[in-house]
């Protein structure tokens, strides 16, 4: 029957996660498992590029694909030639500031992660780029390699577990929309058993 096979479908996707015998996860994404991301660096300053790299280097919990960009429009370019789980973003680049910088990312590319990396110790900032969609500010002068790691980790989940959500609305969406087409044949077929 159509509920049964919706709810095979929501529990297909609830369950899309795959574990090991020792409980860990193992996502797969194009034949690559999660514990190896792809990160965009978007950074125009030589200095905080090396302390970036630096740091995710040292962390050695998981591997990662690198790719650099110094302007907006580099990433924006890289962003739609290849696929990234995250990118690290400083919001003062040659071609624009600002939280700009974030919106037309996240606005373009809203399947990717976006951790906004700052020399500026700015709250309220750090809030409005949470609020417009980045997973995260980190202030780049107190940046480590556990907690740029840490933040990559969690902000390629939260995206990952809210894509799903949306997923799920969209396929309610559409299992709302076949009874509805449904609902519109019955009284068709209540009149043919007359």
């Amino acid at each position: 029957s159509f509920s049964s096979q919706f709810g095979m479908l929501i529990a297909k996707r609830l369950n899309s996660k795959e574990y090991d015998m020792a409980g860990n996860d193992h996502y797969e994404r194009k034949g690559q498992q999660m514990n190896s991301f792809t990160i965009l660096l978007v950074e125009d300053n030589p200095a905080d590029r090396a302390q970036i790299k630096e740091c995710l280097q040292a962390e050695p919990s998981g591997k990662f694909e690198l790719k650099e960009a110094d302007t907006l429009e580099t990433a924006l370019s890289s962003l739609s030639h290849d696929e990234f789980d995250v990118v690290l973003l400083d919001l003062r680049l040659p071609d624009c500031s600002g939280l700009d910088t974030a919106r037309r990312i996240i606005a373009e590319y809203k399947e990717t992660a976006v951790i906004v990396l700052s020399s500026r110790a700015d709250e309220e900032i750090a809030r409005q780029a949470v609020r417009y969609g980045c997973e995260d500010y980190l202030k780049k002068r107190l940046l480590t390699p556990a907690v740029l790691n840490k933040s990559i980790i969690y902000a390629i989940e939260r995206k990952k577990i809210l894509q799903e959500k949306y997923d799920i609305l969209n396929d309610l969406d559409l299992a709302l929309e076949k009874i509805d087409k449904l609902e519109n044949l019955l009284p068709i077929c209540q009149g043919c058993k007359k």
